[in-house]
């Protein structure tokens, strides 16, 4: 089978984990690495063994690549998402996709136009452990769905200096981890809700930072289903999921990169687990290879769209995050210069 030739639009430091699952693909390799600086796309060509290092629009002028990854900050996705689609180029961007709905509607516009592929890399939606907790819901093993907890959590130290922090770069942790939270709910519910309430500590961190240290948000849908969805980069807490139905529960710990989960009914408990394979010594995996042969497949099958993380799924996920920081005030200072 022809290996799919990938290209690398960025040279972030989520490269360094993104990598480590594209080597256990045997059907992939990576043809070029872009970034705004010949320096920086070198040394990450150095790092991963990739022949040539490029810019950006050397990059987007090949007729060799399959497909453009993007693994740049969130405010930098719509741009380069823009131009690699209007090259013609199939893309998978990083999440979350874009920094608003509108951003998203744009880049879906453009890759129809073009007709050509365009996926949010929602990584979480293709674990095997993923699949099969779905199916268990679907099957009606604990009964009807009526509430999902779900936490993504974790502390940077004071000294850290980074896009997380940053209002231009569309810092906090909506865009970052709670996406994940809106993205599982959306797996399970399979729609939208009706109502969404959310509070954020914004500025009350003794760091003072002017984006959402931490929030929780909660959802009802129309037949009186509730989630809710915490998450933060300035406290700690364990990355959890419980999905409650009338006849029993759902526990999936790191429910954003799932390992196993534990189903409770009657009383009783049973475990399901898929660990990542370890195809490679010396790397530790972390699962994207599961994302990265899912695009493969849909590639392969003339596929302008995933089945699994549709446009429409990330389009309701962005709206979610576009009402929640309006309840918040929260405005990138990108989005202040818009007309």
């Amino acid at each position: 089978m022809k290996k799919t030739r990938w290209g690398l639009l960025g040279a972030g430091n989520l490269l360094e984990r993104w990598m480590k699952g594209f080597r256990q693909v045997e059907d992939a390799e990576i043809a070029a690495v872009a970034s705004r600086t010949p320096e920086t796309a070198r040394r990450m060509a150095d790092r991963f063994g990739i022949r040539e290092a490029l810019t950006y629009e050397e990059i987007l002028k090949r007729d060799d690549i399959d497909i453009m990854y993007i693994p740049v900050p969130h405010s930098a996705h719509k741009e380069l998402a823009l131009r690699a689609l209007e090259a013609g180029f199939p893309v998978l961007v990083e999440k979350p996709a874009a920094v608003s709905a509108a951003e998203w509607a744009e880049m879906t516009a453009c890759a129809k136009e073009h007709k050509v592929f365009l996926m949010e890399a929602m990584w979480t939606r293709f674990f095997p452990v993923m699949q099969q907790v779905l199916d268990v819901i679907r099957s009606g093993e604990i009964g009807e769905v009526r509430h999902i907890e779900a936490t993504f959590a974790y502390r940077v130290p004071d000294s850290y200096q980074g896009r997380l922090t940053v209002p231009a770069q569309a810092g906090g942790a909506l865009l970052d981890v709670g996406v994940y939270g809106l993205h599982f709910v959306s797996f399970v519910y399979e729609k939208t809700p009706e109502r969404i309430l959310s509070l954020a500590s914004i500025d009350t961190d003794r760091l003072h930072l002017q984006v959402d240290e931490q929030s929780v948000v909660i959802g009802r849908y129309d037949d009186g289903a509730l989630f809710t969805v915490t998450s933060a980069i300035r406290t700690d807490m364990p990355d959890t999921a419980w999905i409650y139905g009338t006849e029993g529960s759902i526990r999936m710990p790191v429910f954003w990169k799932p390992e196993s989960a534990f189903i409770s009914r009657g009383g009783s408990e049973r475990q399901i687990m898929s660990q990542v394979p370890q195809q490679v010594p010396g790397i530790l995996d972390e699962g994207y290879q599961y994302e990265i042969r899912h695009v493969n497949d849909c590639l392969r099958r003339g596929l302008t769209e995933s089945p699994l993380v549709t446009h429409a799924m990330t389009g309701h996920v962005l709206q979610m995050c576009d009402e929640i920081r309006a309840q918040w005030g929260l405005v990138y200072p990108f989005e202040k210069r818009s007309p």
